[in-house]
């Protein structure tokens, strides 16, 4: 099968929405305008890019970020020349390649894909490649030939259920604690108002900082403000007697919606606001006619409160390739010789100590 490949930054977007609006399914990290986001999301010194392999009746669409490594804190001292070299990851939460849809053997374009993206990561110098598959697109099975692997559990609410069907899905204990919030003055709206999402900035800057969170989760109220600026995104809040005590912020298309980011004021934890925000927010999607809720996981305290909210589960995988061998296996020995211990699994190791 003949095909043609075709690599778009953001500079490109009016091609890149060409591309993403022929998709059927989606979800929304997959879009443009959340990718190129991204760019600025973390660690800086990245760039949105995607890659398309185009066979004329259908294609692959996969959106990525391209980190350079020279902010790597070891490379300036290194002897090594690293600046011809980058890894890729998949935006924050899911990412990896989708199809258009077709008739055509899906399992013989995903290999030819994986050989045609290979070459060009050879080819341009990309060392490393790792892929969050989205666990509600399934596209982890379509592109196994990428060495996935499962990670852990996610947990979703089918949201064409009836409310009372929803309800009766969640454990007993989740269930008597909403019913506790509700006999308080918590109140719990949908909220675009400025001064809400300052007030729930804080409080989410307050939770990280007093979990000791790595860079990774820790945002400028600047980026509050591009998310939920965008239609991708709503913020509800709870409030007691006019002060906002919690929130949490949602990622959605049409179909899908996403736990994104929540907080809340742990002098409220009594009066469970997080059960209460948490069943609002699922409710509130479910009313704009939403089909899923993904909770995604957490670690373990936080995917047991997150099961509360449904007996289902779906499996998240990721994707690790190593493409250029010989310049990983000498990343790590310069990380390894600045003091980085790169034995704990990481990937790719030599980024531990930036861990996303």
């Amino acid at each position: 099968m003949d095909y043609e490949t075709h690599t778009l930054t953001t500079d490109e977007l009016e091609s890149w929405y060409e591309w993403f609006e022929e998709i059927d399914e989606t979800g929304p990290y997959h879009t443009p305008e959340y990718v190129e986001l991204m760019e600025t999301f973390e660690q800086g010194g990245e760039r949105a890019e995607l890659f398309v392999l185009d066979t004329g009746s259908e294609f692959v669409y996969y959106p990525y970020l391209v980190r350079s490594l020279d902010r790597l804190s070891f490379v300036d001292d290194s002897t090594v020349d690293f600046s011809e070299f980058h890894d890729i990851v998949s935006s924050w939460y899911y990412g990896g390649p989708l199809l258009s849809g077709g008739e055509s053997d899906t399992i013989q374009l995903s290999k030819m894909f994986t050989t045609a993206y290979t070459e060009y990561c050879a080819k341009t110098g990309i060392v490393a490649e790792f892929v969050r598959f989205d666990p509600n697109l399934s596209n982890h099975k379509t592109f196994g030939c990428l060495g996935t692997t499962f990670d852990r559990e996610t947990i979703p609410v089918d949201l064409t259920q009836s409310v009372d069907k929803i309800w009766e899905g969640f454990e007993g204990r989740n269930q008597r604690a909403i019913k506790q919030a509700r006999d308080t003055d918590l109140e719990v709206t949908p909220s675009d108002d400025p001064a809400d999402i300052a007030a729930f900035h804080e409080i989410y800057a307050n939770a990280m900082e007093a979990r000791d969170a790595s860079a990774h989760y820790q945002f400028d109220s600047s980026f509050f403000k591009q998310i939920l600026d965008m239609d991708l995104f709503t913020l509800i809040v709870a409030s007691y007697h006019d002060e906002v005590v919690g929130g949490f912020i949602i990622a959605h298309d049409d179909y899908t919606a996403h736990h994104y980011l929540s907080a809340s004021n742990p002098d409220y934890w009594d009066m469970r606001v997080n059960n209460l925000i948490f069943y609002t927010s699922l409710i509130e999607m479910r009313n704009r006619g939403l089909e899923i809720f993904d909770f995604q996981g957490g670690r373990p305290g936080v995917f047991r409160f997150k099961k509360g909210f449904s007996p289902d589960r779906r499996e998240f995988h990721v994707g690790k390739r190593i493409h250029l061998p010989e310049v990983y296996e000498q990343l790590i020995k310069e990380a390894e010789r600045a003091g980085i211990d790169t034995s704990g699994g990481y990937f790719p190791a030599y980024r531990v100590a930036t861990s996303n």
